[in-house]
């Protein structure tokens, strides 16, 4: 048994444990469209491990993005959440909405989840 750890070090993690890095064509476009318009997801924000998956389709080949609208910033501060918090965000973007209805239609993914994490 490991010192620290309590379990043996000769004993691999299982393979579903294991996450690959973010890749492909899809994911990388996605990725520089929500740079370029100046927009925020869930994904990005909360630095979800599956956001490679879900942006080019998994196994399933149905590819999933969250925006978050309103900034990028929350007003719950949930405990299990890696999204950055304030009680006092920054003012939206007034070119938001332009910028989702612009990345959506050129994303080319099968669903679109829109969320806020204001209250």
């Amino acid at each position: 048994m490991g010192p620290y750890t309590g379990r043996d070090p000769n004993v691999k993690k299982p393979e579903w444990l294991r996450q690959r890095a973010p890749q492909g064509e899809r994911f990388e476009e996605v990725k520089e469209s929500i740079s370029r318009l100046n927009l925020n997801t869930v994904c990005q924000e909360a630095q979800c491990p599956n956001i490679g998956e879900c942006w080019n389709g998994g196994g399933d080949g149905i590819a999933t993005a969250t925006i978050m609208v309103l900034g990028d910033t929350c007003t719950r501060g949930c405990r299990f959440c890696a999204v950055k918090t304030s009680r006092t965000p920054p003012p939206p973007d007034p070119m938001e909405p332009l910028n989702t209805a612009l990345a959506i239609a050129s994303w080319g993914v099968d669903y679109i989840v829109i969320t806020k994490c204001r209250s």
